[in-house]
């Protein structure tokens, strides 16, 4: 699934999830196609397509609940409350066994996008929020404000778990968080409620490889700092060229003088588990991750240095005394302002 073009919500359903009490509220009629309320979820559908926390998954094959419920939405979708109600209480018998889920609001929604049609299922898990109240009694009226514990996500805010389901191929994209099952800390949707096997999100990637990259840079580079930003500064250019990093194109401009450093450097990528050799990245998690570099000096002085200046003697240069101490010196500033 790529980036939306544009979305076309054809029907929208809600049913309360709320393991707190002893059954699921579900509603036997579709929402009424209300302008705002399909805006609202239509910005949390773009913004969970674009969330690095997205990943791939696939049913797995055999008998399936929840995919034969799909399928019986994609040939009658005039059952389309019916239907998603078998699969909320589905998630409910789920949550009812395991107390660590949160209760939610959960919103289904059939969903046009490029073409092609999707299943939405969003899990608004209640945010803790306070609003005001007004009582009437015998001595007047009186307004306070009181904790409100089921509100609902922002426009702005992320979600934490949904699941979109492609109902032309039965691809699956999802976002799932990690709860307490059995007593350990481990994925229900993908495994207990969708019966699906998943794949590494783009976060995950990410993480992997700047983990293993920064353990690499100590083991052979700790006092080396010039080759440590020349690693940033190579993966920063791949990122300004491509919007992604190809780690084996990455690896030999580093290390092309010594390929037993680059080999086994790839080496270590792939025993992190990280089998992808080029990796795709946002913009935000570029200029989060990778745009800058942190110097810290033993007399407790930090820089965030942009990799962009590394190399750059016009405005930065690391000078090597004669006593093996370092000068840095900070030049062509205009202004210097308090942060």
């Amino acid at each position: 699934m790529s980036e939306p073009n544009s979305i076309e919500i054809q029907k929208l359903v809600v049913h309360i999830v709320d393991n707190n009490l002893q059954l699921p509220v579900l509603s036997e009629q579709m929402h009424p196609p209300e302008h705002e309320i399909h805006e609202f979820i239509e910005k949390h559908l773009i913004k969970a397509m674009k969330d690095d926390h997205l990943k791939s998954a696939s049913f797995i094959e055999g008998e399936n609940h929840v995919r034969q419920l799909c399928e019986e939405i994609a040939a009658r979708r005039e059952e389309f409350a019916a239907l998603t109600s078998e699969i909320a209480a589905a998630l409910f018998d789920i949550m009812l066994k395991h107390g660590d889920i949160p209760p939610a609001d959960l919103v289904f929604c059939l969903f046009k996008m490029d073409g092609e049609v999707h299943l939405g299922i969003l899990k608004f898990n209640y945010k803790t929020a306070f609003i005001h109240y007004t009582h009437t009694n015998e001595s007047g009226r009186m307004n306070s404000i009181i904790k409100q514990k089921t509100a609902l996500p922002r426009e702005n805010q992320k979600i934490e778990e949904c699941v979109f389901i492609n109902l032309n191929n039965w691809r699956i994209r999802l976002i799932e968080k990690k709860y307490e099952i059995n007593g350990e800390k481990s994925f229900y949707l993908s495994t207990m409620f969708l019966n699906c096997t998943s794949q590494m999100s783009n976060y995950e990637k990410v993480k992997i490889f700047t983990k293993t990259t920064e353990q690499f840079k100590k083991e052979y580079f700790e006092e080396d700092f010039n080759k440590s930003g020349e690693i940033k500064k190579a993966i920063t250019e791949s990122l300004d060229e491509n919007e992604k990093i190809d780690i084996t194109e990455m690896a030999e401009t580093v290390f092309s003088r010594n390929p037993e450093i680059k080999q086994d450097y790839i080496e270590k990528i792939e025993k992190a588990g990280l089998k992808d050799k080029v990796l795709r990245i946002n913009e935000k998690t570029a200029e989060k991750k990778f745009k800058k570099q942190k110097i810290k000096t033993d007399t407790g002085i930090e820089i965030d240095l942009p990799i962009a200046y590394y190399n750059d003697k016009d405005k930065i240069e690391f000078i090597n005394n004669m006593d093996g101490r370092i000068s840095i010196v900070i030049k062509n500033v205009s202004k210097i302002t308090d942060q």
